[in-house]
């Protein structure tokens, strides 16, 4: 995974909160006039800490740079001060959101490292305190509700993923906000940095982290737990109309302040984050912990919205009625997600801007390059079209388009090999949400290669880039994989592709593919680059069934309505 932090640059290397979007990226190298070498804060979490050492000691360079893209990260620079301290790098530096440069002297790591020990004891401290009110909760009634005579809405969202520009849970807030202000509902949203996309109307509640974050890391979601449940105490009078909350690690605040304003509490509840981490990112410290809280919510949400019928079965093995669920799948906003905002000029500036010949069938992926994206699925199916058939890809004027950054890129860079396949392929980096439609704009085929889960349970996403996909009217290729195979239901299926252009009234959607199988892959791609009527009709009908069934609004109204049947039941809490 590190493998570049063991070559030498002659810049230097940097160790980053999150990834850097593309365009801080390039003023920063060329402030430093070279690329850098990155690491994140995720990857070197999925090291063993008795391996860390030695991997930190490995990085070896002239000089280290902290990039802070944003103020929202300066919390974690004590913790990249401390791993900086620890490799070999003759100099450090912090670089400011306006590239102001500071040196980092070692010396100051004693300092920091007494107030990490107060924080990790306050940390331990905190965690007995969760477990004991988590513990209580699991024995108490779920609280009887009322209605309140105003419009308010307390959003919280209470993940500590700081400095996150871009991805599926960055368009879902931003839909869901957006959506309930223009409901006409006086919309507050609570997180320790400013969400991205958000508004005007959304008024931000800053709740500050703790001056010092705590070993270990996971600690923290309990600390600011407490943080959040304390500094929204006095801000509930007068209390909301409900409280919405994302469900993230070790965090009931929600539960806390809807008993203490007796409202609704309506849980957003993308998956299991035990399960997540086990599987994604290492098994938590404090698995049992983590289940205890999430329990805690899951029993005293009054309603709990999620985005498929494979965790509505998951919440209900675990004793949910089906009464206080809601399945709506992610969703998309029509303004933001419309191709006709985008001009010729614009389609050639960004095509330009990436060396992308205009007459190119450009086939795109976007994402955050998880472990369940497939992104390595499309890169050996690139790799296998440049080796065998590159003729093809030449004449054709094929070029791969992968936007995003992640844990996952150096597995498809590594696929793609060095150099090899650089002519047909550009990796764009992370881009800003607010980006994404004109990238896709200027595209002609989106794939979305989702492979089953790695523990063979059922695959539970409903991934936001298949919406906006359809959104933007271009030809799709997805894999046939639960949700994704539901929704696009009606479409071609890979292994048996139609010969001559599509007539007037067909109505298929998209291309399926076997989830994980690169011919299947293959076939696909090679058809839709082909077959230019092909990838206009199947376009215009994506994009008529997306707006049809699945845009924010219609999100919310399913919300919105349930949530008034609770209200004028006065239901009562169940032991």
């Amino acid at each position: 995974m590190l493998t570049d932090a063991r070559v030498q640059s002659p810049v230097g290397f940097a160790i980053i909160a999150y990834p850097l979007s593309t365009a801080y990226r390039a003023s920063l190298e060329k402030m430093l006039k070279g690329p850098i070498h990155y690491v994140s804060l995720p990857q070197l979490r999925q090291i063993k800490s008795w391996e860390l050492f030695r991997t930190l000691r490995e990085i070896k360079t002239e000089c280290l740079y902290l990039p802070l893209e944003d103020d929202s990260v300066q919390a974690l620079l004590p913790i990249l001060q401390m791993l900086a301290s620890i490799t070999r790098a003759r100099t450090i530096e912090v670089l400011y959101p306006n590239l102001r440069r500071e040196v980092f002297k070692r010396w100051r790591v004693a300092l920091l490292c007494v107030s990490f020990i107060k924080a990790s004891i306050a940390g331990a401290r905190d965690l007995r305190r969760c477990r004991r009110d988590a513990t209580a909760l699991l024995s108490s009634p779920r609280v009887e509700v009322r209605r309140v005579q105003n419009d308010r809405v307390l959003y919280l969202k209470t993940n500590l993923m700081l400095g996150v520009k871009a991805g599926g849970s960055v368009g879902h807030v931003a839909g869901v906000v957006n959506e309930l202000s223009r409901r006409d509902c006086e919309v507050y949203i609570a997180s320790a940095e400013m969400p991205v996309g958000l508004d005007s109307k959304v008024k931000w509640i800053s709740i500050p982290l703790m001056p010092y974050l705590s070993a270990p890391f996971e600690s923290n979601y309990y600390r600011y737990n407490l943080v959040v449940i304390k500094h929204l105490g006095q801000w509930m009078e007068p209390p909301p109309l409900f409280i919405y909350q994302r469900m993230s690690t070790g965090n009931f605040a929600g539960v806390a302040l809807s008993r203490q304003a007796k409202i609704p509490l309506v849980l957003e509840y993308n998956n299991s984050e035990p399960w997540a981490a086990r599987n994604w990112g290492g098994v938590l410290k404090y698995n049992e912990l983590a289940l205890l809280t999430e329990n805690a919510c899951i029993r005293h949400a009054h309603l709990i919205i999620t985005v498929s019928n494979v965790l509505k079965e998951e919440l209900q093995s675990r004793g949910v009625s089906p009464e206080r669920i809601i399945v709506y799948p992610n969703c998309i906003d029509p303004e933001m997600f419309n191709p006709e905002r985008y001009t010729c000029d614009d389609i050639q500036e960004l095509r330009k801007r990436y060396h992308i010949p205009l007459d190119a069938v450009v086939v795109t992926f976007l994402g955050t390059f998880g472990p369940w994206h497939g992104a390595e699925v499309l890169a050996r199916a690139i790799r296998e079209l440049v080796d065998t058939e590159s003729e093809w890809l030449r004449a054709k004027k094929v070029h791969f388009l992968m936007i995003g950054d992640g844990i996952r890129v150096p597995d498809v860079k590594c696929i793609l090999g060095e150099g090899l396949c650089m002519p047909y392929v550009t990796l764009t980096g992370l881009v800003n949400q607010s980006e994404a439609p004109v990238y896709l704009a200027a595209s002609d085929i989106l794939v979305s290669p989702h492979v089953p889960n790695a523990d063979g349970s059922r695959f539970f996403g409903s991934p936001t880039k298949l919406f906006e996909y359809m959104a933007m009217g271009k030809a799709i290729i997805a894999s046939d994989l639960e949700q994704i195979g539901e929704i696009l239901k009606n479409s071609l299926r890979s292994d048996e592709l139609p010969r001559g252009e599509p007539n007037e009234q067909e109505a298929t959607l998209s291309v399926l593919c076997r989830p994980g199988d690169v011919s299947s892959l293959l076939n696909a791609i090679k058809f839709l680059t082909q077959e230019s009527a092909w990838r206009a009709k199947l376009g215009r009908n994506a994009r008529d069934r997306v707006l049809t069934d699945y845009t924010w609004e219609h999100h919310t109204q399913a919300i919105m309505t349930r949530l008034n049947d609770i209200l004028d039941a006065r239901t009562v809490g169940v032991p």
